[in-house]
């Protein structure tokens, strides 16, 4: 089976990034005196991880990964005043530095992980270079930039820190934006936004524009209407709605989808304690020859959908905290119809930290060298690449609970426990197809259920406090994380663990 991963980069209209830039979760404002500001920010990050060796196919391939050290450098400059602004931001030295690659076969991975060293153009990603102003009741905003919306689910600009794991993408377009609050002078909290996009990254296609034709990728375009109401102070409901059209980098096979996406998000105080409530949903709906199936080969009705929403309970002065998490996926029950049921979150979106990001996404990097192997078949099928999902959280469903304790303001711990379930049978495309159509796993072994396995969670982040004056101060911080995935039969039933690091520097 072959999934069709859609997820579309949109906008976040929050009444704050009207006219201004939003850097990171805070929008830097402009001085109210109209003079200019300069300000810079950045982050230097230094991840050492100990992966898992587990198999990942009947061929005996073994992910086969030892101690790796990789980085990145994001900086970025905010210049402008009152009425104009300009941004710009990019990631430096972006990859594995030292240490054992993995030895999943082919080069598919766009976290680099097959590689050391640094690779050319793919160590530097270009996050933002715009300008804004604003012209009357309306902000302008033109230029590369990053996009999110709500809880990250669909879109997700990879600069939000995750409950467990790291990211390492961010969706990147080119963006004309126009954005208003036409009722703010009666006091009627309600924003709209309109805005076009020639997409630069997403889940579901990558264009270097610099690159020879036949190496530029896919192009996209899209269209974005949104709007957002804030009815009291911590409280948010928003509503967008995005229609995309994408042709793939062979210059025939074609995408026209859209999608709906809700979010609401409210924060309170509850019998003195503050409590958050969040929610996201989307529906994806159109029609794509991006990936066929056996029946269908001229065009697959795409009708998918996901969910998911936290829960965050703390009290002022107390050092515990609770979370609780939970998401869905929908999955094709069905996958030789004429419709495509699979739904995928961002990469960046979090759901633990091994059976998805490291486990799953090994195995899909493999099962896509196998399909295309000339001893398996005369060539992979069109559509073959959409097997590469980096790990991102698809056609599954889970649950996460999370104790959080500081007792200091330099030291916090994470206990939690996540709970992963499919939400389509469990079938490696590979296995599946030379069991007759039957699920099977990656390890050719019948599937049987839906249950995938349940992952322990810890993290101890030591630091991440400002040190000199607030203005330039800096924010060093080590994280220890680690993930230890028990998998079910239908994942092989071994322990997969994963222990990381990560030194970084804020400011």
């Amino acid at each position: 089976m072959i999934a069709l991963l859609l997820s579309l980069g949109l906008a976040h209209a929050a009444p704050e990034d009207i006219g201004a830039p939003r850097i990171g979760d805070a929008a830097i404002g402009p001085d109210p005196d109209g003079e200019s500001l300069v300000d810079t920010w950045g982050e230097l990050r230094l991840i050492a991880s100990l992966p898992p060796d587990v198999r990942l196919d009947t061929d005996g391939n073994r992910l086969g990964q030892g101690f790796v050290l990789d980085s990145r450098f994001r900086g970025g400059l905010w210049i402008g005043n009152r009425k104009v602004r300009g941004v710009i931001e990019g990631d430096l030295l972006d990859g594995q530095i030292a240490g054992d690659p993995w030895d999943v076969p082919g080069d598919e991975d766009e976290r680099g992980r097959d590689r050391i060293g640094p690779s050319g153009a793919d160590d530097f990603d270009l996050r933002k270079a715009m300008v804004a102003a604003r012209l009357g009741p309306v902000g302008l905003q033109a230029g590369v930039m990053t996009s999110h919306w709500g809880l990250g689910m669909v879109a997700n600009d990879g600069n939000r820190d995750p409950v467990f794991g790291r990211n390492d993408f961010g969706d990147r377009v080119i963006r004309v934006r126009l954005a208003t609050r036409p009722f703010q002078k009666g006091e009627l909290p309600l924003s709209f936004l309109l805005a076009g996009d020639r997409v630069i990254e997403d889940e579901i296609g990558r264009w270097r524009p610099f690159a020879p034709e036949d190496e530029r990728g896919v192009k996209a375009w899209q269209g974005i209407a949104s709007t957002l109401w804030e009815p009291e102070k911590g409280a948010t409901v928003g509503l967008y709605g995005v229609y995309r059209y994408q042709l793939e980098a062979d210059g025939e096979r074609r995408t026209d989808a859209g999608v709906i996406d809700a979010y609401t998000d409210w924060t309170g105080k509850v019998s003195g304690a503050q409590l958050r409530l969040a929610a996201e949903g989307a529906t994806i709906f159109g029609r794509t020859d991006r990936v066929l199936t056996y029946n269908e080969r001229d065009k697959l009705k795409v009708r998918s959908f996901g969910l998911t929403g936290l829960a965050e309970l703390e009290k002022a002065d107390f050092p515990l905290r609770g979370i609780l998490r939970a998401g869905y996926a929908s999955g094709d029950g069905v996958a030789d119809d004429d419709t495509t049921h699979d739904f995928s979150f961002d990469r960046d979106f979090d759901a633990g930290m091994v059976a998805h990001d490291e486990l799953r996404g090994a195995i899909d990097a493999a099962a896509y060298d196998q399909v295309g192997r000339p001893e398996h078949s005369g060539g992979a099928p069109e559509g073959a690449e959409v097997l590469v999902a980096e790990g991102a959280f698809a056609h599954a469903s889970f649950l996460q609970p999370v104790l959080g304790i500081r007792p200091m303001d330099w030291l916090d711990v994470k206990l939690g426990a996540t709970l992963h379930a499919a939400t389509g049978p469990i079938a490696h495309p590979f296995t599946t197809t030379r069991n007759g159509g039957v699920p099977a796993n990656h390890l050719g072994v019948p599937t049987d259920g839906y249950w995938m396995g349940t992952e322990l969670n810890w993290s101890v982040l030591l630091g991440d406090v400002v040190l000199g004056p607030e203005k330039l101060g800096a924010k060093p911080a080590l994280l220890l994380q680690g993930g230890h995935f028990v998998a079910g039969e239908n994942y092989g039933g071994e322990l997969v663990s994963l222990v990381t690091a990560t030194g970084r520097l804020r400011w």
